[in-house]
């Protein structure tokens, strides 16, 4: 039976638009720039530049891996594991000089984040058949750097919102995240499906909100005990499946009441 008309969508971020890769080059050249920040503070003895890639910056991503892996709703505090990764090294970095080097660090992952191929045009697609684009991503770094990076990939153009789990201190699948990304994108979750590749954080978090699912498995497989209403390979899928051609080889337009409207509860897998 149809749904609410869908006028939005909601897209995870990493392993559904975006891939990452640790940039090495770019975090040691970063870390170089870090110590020499440290030593124009007055700070000291710095160590080796590895020293601080590997007693900082890994270790304050071991602490995010093990918070995400508790399943927690409320999101960690980056900028306390970095004062305390800094205190053991000895250093006692102001909190402005901690936000400059942290950006500087962040600034590295740039090199490391690749967009998936087929997300650009999809995305334009989907705003030129009228449908809104958010963005609610769990990410715990500083939201200037995150939403610097999506700008430098080119991405931040074609979304009306974005959230982070930074900026709101809840992660998906709370509902706090969700009802910050619908509030920023104005949209009523009946009228928003949700696109990410997690089933807890992405498909059972957002069907709690009130949202219809998509769920992709172009870069990872999660299937979960009751799967999205729909599941795709590809990210370019999207459109085929919110616009399916019509009799006579032409897909279905938004000219009319600028929506699609959605057949919530009946699975949809593409092939």
């Amino acid at each position: 039976m149809a749904g609410a008309a869908t006028e939005a969508l909601l897209f995870d971020y990493g392993l559904t638009l975006v891939t990452f890769r640790r940039p090495d080059d770019a975090l040691l050249a970063a870390h170089a720039e870090v110590a020499r920040r440290l030593v124009d503070a007055g700070l000291g003895p710095v160590p080796p530049v590895q020293t601080l890639l590997a007693e900082v910056h890994d270790r304050v991503e071991r602490a995010v891996a093990q918070h995400d892996a508790t399943g927690g709703f409320a999101e960690i505090d980056v900028a306390a594991e970095e004062r305390r990764a800094y205190g053991a090294l000895g250093l006692q970095p102001t909190d402005e000089l901690l936000d400059e080097i942290a950006a500087i660090v962040q600034k590295a992952w740039w090199d490391g984040a690749v967009v998936t191929p087929g997300v650009v045009d999809t995305l334009e697609e989907l705003r030129r058949r009228g449908l809104r684009l958010g963005l609610c991503s769990n990410a715990p770094y500083r939201p200037a750097s995150l939403h610097g990076q999506i700008a430098h990939l080119g991405l931040a153009r074609w979304f009306d919102a974005v959230i982070f789990s930074s900026e709101v201190g809840w992660r998906k699948p709370s509902p706090q995240i969700f009802s910050a990304a619908l509030a920023a994108l104005d949209v009523e979750p009946e009228r928003c499906a949700m696109v990410g590749d997690r089933w807890r954080e992405d498909v059972a978090g957002a069907r709690s909100a009130g949202m219809a699912t998509i769920r992709t498995r172009e870069h990872r497989d999660d299937p979960g005990p009751d799967d999205a209403d729909a599941v795709i390979d590809h990210i370019s899928e999207l459109v085929e499946l919110l616009f399916p051609a019509q009799e006579g080889g032409n897909r279905g337009s938004v000219v009319g009441d600028g929506t699609y409207r959605w057949s919530r509860g009946t699975r949809q897998e593409t092939r």
